[in-house]
């Protein structure tokens, strides 16, 4: 079964001998035999700390102890033993999730609901202890066959989003196999096309494969009420005019690009490489049914077969050119495409110009896109650092849907109850799905003051409810301590008697570093002894801010480089520098899968110069710099990747394609299941309430339950608060 949860593995990076605890500390001498017992088996449990078997260790300690009778040791062993024992209750939680997730996927083939059964397969193959050996199982496989069958027949009939829903899940399986990658990020684009210029066909779409899910869903829930629609304008969908997205693009936008893009991506590209891929993304628009409804064109066969067939021509003659870097290949496809659409499809230039530009863009990384003149006001907005709104960070997720990555803190969305995951579905009683980035911030912002109703349907148990949420300005601080204090403030404070400090850092601006002095300020004034960084969902921003942070914790060496691959030579380099208030407190850093950018740059730095332990899972793999290149007089923009994040030992932040390296390796790997990270969420928003705005004011003892409930739920941080802790008593860790 399952034991990953709670595999707790020490890198090479860090080294012990021993727990290093001196025969001066006993109460009495300890006689030379059992002295050179004890150390043995301090030995042989660093031994099995680093292979992940915590049993071991634990009682490997506690005969230690007792051979010993060396106090410190006494009380390590009842650390480890704790630790243990909460252990092994994640361990059995991971089992019962394996489980109930096995059982949902019977439930589903004997209820004839095949088409989902990959689904909970997918939840299964997360949870499994062995996952080739899960992979090999003949029912497994029966599902994978079956569920490539089903793929194929939705995207027969222009079912993108079954098609999407099956792709997915057969990645989360099959994470090697190339050919879903691919399949995924086709029917991706065909949903955004859908959704932009055929919302109505889509929206029907969205509803047939509502209703199927509603049905398994009573499947497996079958004492729960069915959802319901919710009230209020719920059948509209949120109308999108494609006219209003493209207006102002034009195609000498696209030219300039594409040569900023020649000349100025991190790698070597060529013409050829963004041809090719702006040649696919107008195949993509030409072969994606319904569309017709805004091309009408497209509805006759011959017309559309000639553009595609000159298409393929010119796939060809770009693929056999002897110079790809040539500026004159560009502008001659380019301009036999224009003629060619104007002899069949007649598109209208904006549309074949921004269809184009997102197939040529895709083809070099998720971050490089374009910013057309209807997108210039909203991306203003975001790099200004405030904004009137409620909160909360989304995205669109591979079925269409408006997914929030994170809910930001201490703002109305947070204080509402959203979360991380959670999707969407109507803002202000309209259809969600299909909408753009840009329309839903365009609609979810406002005055502040002003109010906004979001149907959000929750990615816990997949209920929905409605949400009225009132706009305000958001200022958010990034710097979080361990519990609110009544009337306001932090304490810092997560373990008193061992004296070890919490900071939780949200994200990177311009005032984080000062934050950050804040903090360690009140925290050492507290009596803190150790310290704990909790980098987990931070998704980055500013460089300069992380290598602040950094630099509080280091007194020399290298922090970060940039570098690209075409121009190596001109890496920068940003080293630390010894000051008198640097942090010399022992550290633990805590990351997870969605510690991204900046936080991926910090905890590296001080994982390679061995200045902390890092704990939690491999980080996100954040790792490109994008520039802003204008375009046409400032009217549009390239956000281009231009170079490259690398940590202190050389190796490239950033996740390539198909890569098996990328990210921040932690020292000491604890890994989460998705219902305790909505547990351990769940907990820690309990410790961020102001307590003193509550109607009743909480018990002395209502308030010790919830601290220690965020550490009961949360193995990764247990697991911070023990190393600490030993580290503390004299353990070389």
């Amino acid at each position: 079964m399952n034991r990953l949860l709670t595999r707790v593995v020490l890198s090479a990076a860090v080294t012990a001998t021993s727990f290093g605890i001196s025969a001066a500390r006993a109460e009495s001498p300890i006689p030379g035999d059992a002295r050179a017992e004890a150390q043995l088996l301090q030995t042989e449990a660093i031994k099995a700390i680093k292979s992940g078997e915590w049993t071991k260790t634990s009682e490997l300690i506690s005969k230690a102890a007792q051979v010993s009778n060396d106090p410190n040791l006494v009380k390590m062993s009842e650390w480890v033993a704790a630790f243990e024992n909460q252990r092994q209750e994640f361990a059995a939680e991971r089992k019962k999730q394996y489980e109930e997730a096995v059982a949902d996927v019977n439930k589903l083939l004997a209820a004839g609901q095949q088409t989902f059964a990959i689904d909970a397969a997918g939840r299964a193959y997360l949870l499994a202890d062995d996952k080739q050996a899960f992979h090999e199982l003949p029912w497994v496989r029966e599902i994978i066959a079956n569920s490539v069958d089903q793929a194929s027949e939705y995207e027969a009939v222009g079912n993108w989003i079954g098609a999407s829903r099956v792709y997915q899940y057969l990645n989360v399986i099959e994470p090697a196999n190339g050919l879903w990658k691919d399949k995924l990020k086709l029917v991706t684009r065909r949903i955004r096309l859908s959704g932009v210029y055929a919302p109505e066909q889509f929206k029907a779409v969205v509803e047939i494969e509502a209703e199927k899910r509603r049905a398994a869903d009573q499947v497996l829930k079958p004492t729960t009420q069915p959802a319901t629609k919710p009230s209020d304008e719920s059948n509209d969908s949120f109308k999108i005019v494609w006219r209003d997205t493209v207006k102002g693009i034009q195609m000498e936008m696209l030219r300039d690009a594409l040569r900023d893009a020649r000349r100025h991506y991190w790698r070597e590209v060529t013409y050829k490489d963004l041809l090719v891929g702006g040649l696919e993304g107008l195949r993509a628009l030409a072969t994606t049914p319904g569309l017709d409804v805004a091309f009408p064109k497209l509805a006759d066969e011959a017309k559309r077969e000639a553009f595609l067939e000159n298409v393929n021509q010119l796939v060809a003659a770009v693929n056999a050119s002897t110079s790809p870097t040539d500026d004159s290949l560009m502008t001659r496809t380019i301009a036999r495409l224009y003629q060619v659409n104007a002899e069949s499809l007649e598109i209208p230039e904006e549309v074949f110009t921004a269809e184009f530009a997102d197939g040529a863009f895709a083809r070099l990384d998720d971050f490089t896109n374009m910013i057309w003149p209807y997108d210039v006001e909203e991306f203003n907005k975001s790099t200004q650092g405030e904004f009137q709104g409620i909160g909360i960070q989304i995205d669109i997720d591979e079925q269409g849907g408006l997914k929030v990555v994170s809910p930001i803190e201490d703002t109305p969305a947070y204080r509402a109850g959203i979360k991380a995951g959670d999707v969407i579905t109507h803002i202000n009683g309209k259809n969600a799905k299909g909408i753009t980035i840009n329309q839903a911030v365009k609609n979810i912002t406002g005055p502040e003051g002003t109010t906004v109703k979001l149907t959000v349907r929750s990615a816990g148990d997949g209920t929905s409810q409605d949400y009225q949420i009132k706009r305000q300005k958001i200022m958010v601080a990034s710097i979080k301590g361990w519990f609110r204090k009544p009337g306001g403030g932090w304490d810092y404070l997560i373990d008193q008697d061992s004296g070890i400090g919490y900071t939780r850092m949200t994200n990177f601006t311009k005032s984080t570093t000062k934050e950050l002095d804040t903090a360690l300020k009140e925290m050492q004034k507290a009596g803190a002894k150790a310290m704990i960084l909790d980098l987990r969902y931070n998704p980055g921003g500013l460089l300069n801010a992380a290598t602040e942070v950094s630099d509080r914790f280091l007194s020399g060496g290298r922090i970060v480089s940039t570098k690209s691959d075409r121009r190596p030579e001109d890496e920068q380099v940003t080293h630390a520098r010894a000051d008198a208030d640097d942090v010399k407190l022992p550290l633990v850093v805590l990351v997870n899968q969605y510690s991204a950018s900046a936080s991926e740059i910090v905890s590296g730095a001080l994982r390679d110069q061995t200045r902390a332990i890092v704990v939690g899972e491999r980080t996100f793999g954040k790792g490109s710099v994008q520039m802003l290149f204008n375009v046409d007089g400032r009217m549009a923009y390239l956000k281009l990747t231009t170079s490259h994040y690398y940590l202190p030992n050389g190796e490239c932040i950033h996740r390539e394609e198909n890569s098996d390296k990328w990210g921040v390796e932690p020292d000491v790997t604890v890994t989460m299941t998705s219902k305790q990270m909505t547990d351990a969420i769940e907990a820690r928003q309990q410790q961020d309430v102001l307590r003193d705005a509550l109607p009743i004011a909480p018990t002395d003892e209502i308030v010790a339950a919830a601290k220690k409930s965020a550490l009961d739920v949360d193995p990764q941080l247990s697991a911070a608060v023990l190393l600490l802790k030993l580290q503390l008593a004299g353990a070389k860790i």
